[in-house]
This record gives structure tokens, C-alpha cells and sequence, in this order.
């Protein structure tokens, strides 16, 4: 395509791009074009207007294309909304709220209940697990309402623990717990007259319905024989 002399052009920037400065016109003079002054520059949206618990986190950037996405504070969780993007016109899209996390209530636990029960627990709220009676608990008894809107760490387990009688030949019950014999139930053992113990005289009982350590025994103690030599 050919130009008459005088021919005025003007330039434009690409799509996501404005003009830094420098004239967008150039001239067609004596068959030659006068040189172009413009610069273009990526567009920039600029910061995002300040957010409510919660801050704005550019991915790369704020110019044309980047991203902007809000970051919640600790105890607090988006709601509705998604992210924003710099376009022609600025940020377009619409961001969340953050609002204050709230957990749901937590698992209910075979054999054991929790207290405060409610329908819903703000962030940093703590339960506490309790077993019914002849249960003890496996884990932490107590959780929290996360930043991830779940109770945390994982519920107790709710375990029956009985152990049996602590019998032991040539031997019997000194002091201590009496029957049932629970978790953490704790008994001292005694030998009978004439016998010594060999073991642990006092016994616990653990999470697997066992004496711990193991029950003690009971053996004859050695009768010595003196001799008396007459001369």
C-alpha cells in the first residue's frame, strides 16, 4: 500500500497496553515516515481497595492479565465471591468475604460424648471428649476449632479396660484399688508367710486390660540347715 505525501498515521497500543508518552502520529514526508514517538507500557490496575480481615495477595502482579486474590487472616474463611482480574477497564470479578470460621460439631465418639454441645463453634473453641463409665480414653481429649473450619487433632477413641483379678499363688492383695479394675487401677501384692517375691510387688493396669508389669511370684524361701560339729 502507497501513501501520498502528507499522509498522517496514528498507532495505537495493543490490547493491555497504554501509551507511555511519545506522539502516535507519524508523517509520510518526501516518501519517507517520520520516526514514531509512542511507547506503550503494560497496563497497570493499581492496588486493590483494603479488605476486612483479611489481605490481597497479586499473582504475579497488578497489570494487565494478573491476578489478585484475597487471602483470609487466621480464624477467618472466604465466603461466595473468586478472584479478580486486570483487565481493560481495571479489576474486574468479585472477591470473598472473610468471615470468622465456625466449625460444625464434631464426630460423635463410640462410647463417649463431648461438652459444650452446639450446632456450630467459633475459631479457637475447645471441646473436651469424656468415655462413659468402665472407658477410658485412647488420644487427646480435647480439640479445637481450626482456621480450616475442622476440629483438630482426630477425636479420642473411647476403650473398656478391666482387668482381672490380680491373683497370685502363696500370695494375696496388700493394698491399693478394689474391683473393678480399671484403667490406671494400681495394687500392691504381698507374699504369704514362708514365701518370697520375685517381681514387682505393685501392678498397674493398662490400656489393654493387662497388669503391667506382669504379676510377681511367689516362691518358697530356702531353709538353711546348720550343723553343729561335737568334738
Amino acid at each position: 500500500t502507497s501513501f501520498p505525501d502528507g499522509t498522517t498515521v496514528t498507532f495505537a497500543c495493543n490490547t493491555g497496553y497504554e501509551s507511555a508518552g511519545g506522539s502516535p502520529r507519524i508523517t509520510c514526508t518526501a516518501g519517507s515516515w517520520s520516526s514514531l514517538g509512542l511507547k506503550c507500557q503494560r497496563k497497570n490496575c493499581g492496588p486493590v481497595e483494603e479488605v476486612e480481615n483479611g489481605q490481597i495477595e497479586y499473582r504475579p502482579g497488578s497489570e494487565f492479565g494478573d491476578k489478585a486474590v484475597l487471602i483470609c487472616n487466621p480464624g477467618h474463611m472466604p465466603v461466595g465471591g473468586g478472584e479478580l482480574t486486570c483487565g481493560t477497564q481495571g479489576w474486574t470479578g468479585r472477591l470473598p468475604v472473610c468471615e470468622v470460621t465456625q466449625c460444625e460439631s464434631p464426630p460423635v465418639v463410640q462410647d463417649g460424648s463431648f461438652s459444650p454441645n452446639r450446632e456450630l463453634y467459633d475459631y479457637k473453641d475447645v471441646i473436651v471428649y469424656t468415655c462413659k463409665s468402665g472407658y477410658t480414653h485412647n488420644g487427646s481429649r480435647q480439640l479445637h476449632c481450626s482456621d480450616d473450619g475442622t476440629f483438630k487433632p482426630e477425636p479420642p477413641k473411647c476403650i473398656k479396660v478391666e482387668c482381672g483379678e490380680p491373683e497370685i499363688s502363696f500370695g494375696q492383695w496388700s493394698s491399693g484399688a478394689r474391683p473393678p479394675y480399671g484403667y490406671s487401677s494400681t495394687v500392691t501384692l504381698q507374699c504369704s508367710t514362708g514365701y518370697k517375691m520375685i517381681g514387682s510387688a505393685t501392678v498397674t493396669c493398662k490400656l489393654n486390660s493387662q497388669w503391667s508389669p506382669g504379676l510377681p511370684q511367689c516362691i518358697r524361701k530356702s531353709k538353711i540347715k546348720i550343723s553343729i560339729c561335737m568334738y
